[in-house]
């Protein structure tokens, strides 16, 4: 049986990848300090309870920055495969305080792959992100567009995350793929994602707020579809490369809100605030190349995603859904 480590695996992508691995019948080694600036850690313990009593599943409560901490459980673990999903990810929080977001996406980064260097791991994915992009109006974003004008330093972590990731490569052989993700979305979403407050507040008659005129676009893409593109990457070395994983349909915000209530079947009350700055206009990946390279599709359009979500909160975050 081939393990494969997951750090941040409590989290949202994290805990449903360390479920789908399980699933395919992989150890799975999840690294999480169930900290950060999303959520109520609580949250996180419970994205775990139905694994918690796989005997294949471990569970390590450690942060990535700690790189003796970190030595100590690849020396014991042994794994076969890493997937790197341990970040701080909150654009606008970023901006505020970059200072976590550097120790964690960079220097914890860089902790894993020394470790993945020392301990041979036959694989490694590193989990990026669109904003690496920017605000580039020149949609749909290809792997070979320039990304050095990201627009938080969220996104220069990720980019930063990429550029060390290719040094461990080009110095050392070591096989790693960096999979840039589109606004995820689904079970165990993250509450400070725009799907998981639109459905807490059309499932309990609350306020919506909606950013601008609802023009902005972005590329929402179902967790399971990410998923399955990590797994896929795990399986298949490929040197180095990097590979967007989008729907690869971007709708507005307000076609967003329209799914939401045709799901719930709730009329969205709503109130306009002013866009951020820090927000591009659309994300909009091109897929290609990992239609190429991976033999992926994403699966599942956004109306079967947001019923799916709505359904997991009903049984998961709601009580008494209205």
């Amino acid at each position: 049986m081939e393990t494969v480590l997951v750090t941040g695996g409590a989290g949202f992508i994290g805990s449903n990848l360390c479920g789908a691995l399980l699933g395919q019948g992989y150890r799975v080694v999840c690294v999480d300090d169930f900290s950060g600036d999303l959520y109520d850690p609580k949250f996180k313990r419970e994205h775990l309870n139905s694994l918690s009593n796989n005997d294949n599943f471990v569970l390590y409560e450690n942060n990535i920055s700690d790189l003796d901490a970190l030595r100590n459980i690849f020396a014991k673990e042994k794994p076969d495969y890493v997937a790197h999903l341990a970040a701080r990810a909150n654009v606008r929080n970023a901006v505020k305080d970059p200072y976590p977001y550097v120790d964690v996406n960079v220097t914890g980064t860089l902790n894993v792959l020394e470790l993945c260097r020392d301990f041979e791991v036959k694989n490694v994915v590193v989990a990026s992100s669109g904003s690496v992009y920017g605000d580039n109006p020149h949609v749909p974003w290809r792997e070979d567009e320039g990304a050095d004008k990201p627009v938080s330093p969220y996104g220069a972590t990720k980019r930063a995350s990429e550029l060390l990731a290719y040094t461990y490569h080009r110095n050392f052989g070591l096989n790693v793929t960096c999979l840039r993700y589109f606004n995820a979305y689904g079970e165990n979403n993250r509450p400070d994602l725009v799907p998981y407050i639109w459905t807490e507040a059309l499932l309990t008659h609350k306020e919506i707020e909606i950013s601008g005129d609802g023009s902005r676009k972005r590329d929402y893409t179902y967790v399971g579809d990410v998923v399955e593109a990590t797994i896929l990457a795990i399986k298949k070395p490929l040197g180095f490369e990097i590979i967007n994983i989008g729907n690869s349909h971007p709708i507005s915000l307000k076609e967003l809100l329209t799914v939401f209530e045709k799901m719930t079947g709730v009329t969205a009350q709503v109130k306009s605030r002013p866009s951020n700055s820090i927000s591009a206009e659309i994300t909009y990946a091109d897929i290609s190349k990992a239609r190429k390279l991976l033999d992926w599709e994403p699966k599942v359009g956004i109306e079967e995603g947001i019923e799916k979500l709505v359904s997991w909160f009903k049984e998961n975050r709601v009580k008494d859904p209205l």
